[in-house]
């Protein structure tokens, strides 16, 4: 045999070789595949949105009540435990019975009124905050209003 032949079977024994590496890496991979493919993950779930009013189902009576609510300065309302808007809240229909209405204060906290409605009604709900303490400088003593005596 030349020295020529040796060569080419040299190299096709080393092609040999080399493709079943080939193969066996390939087949390695597909034998971890298990079979379906997973589904994708799933996106993540926007942060809920704080609640929106709910507008109140209108009564089927014309002569369904009416509710006002106000108060001095812009308050948030719950009407029955769920926001309807905040003040001035003008000609809400309510079905007839009784209403829990809460002025939400998340600084002097909530004030809750109960108010009656029949058919026909209209009523107006008002809050107004207490009046905060005001201090006075000086640390003397509190002025009075009277004209001092005997002076």
């Amino acid at each position: 045999m030349s020295p020529g032949h040796f060569l080419a079977r040299d190299f096709v024994s080393s092609l040999r070789r080399m493709l079943r590496v080939a193969a066996l890496l390939l087949v390695i991979p597909l034998a971890g595949c298990g079979g379906a493919p997973k589904p994708p993950p799933k996106p993540p779930q926007p942060a809920p949105i704080a609640a929106e009013p709910e507008p109140e189902p209108e009564p089927p009576l014309d002569d369904a009540p009416m509710l006002d609510v106000v108060s001095a300065q812009p308050t948030e309302i719950l009407l029955d435990g769920k926001p309807i808007g905040t003040t001035p809240i003008t000609g809400r229909k309510v079905a007839p019975g009784t209403h829990e209405v809460t002025f939400v204060d998340p600084e002097r906290g909530n004030r809750t009124m109960m108010v009656t409605l029949e058919p026909g009604d209209a009523k107006t709900v008002q809050s107004d905050p207490p009046p905060s303490i005001q201090e006075t400088g000086g640390g003397g003593d509190a002025k009075s209003d009277k004209p001092s005596e005997g002076k």
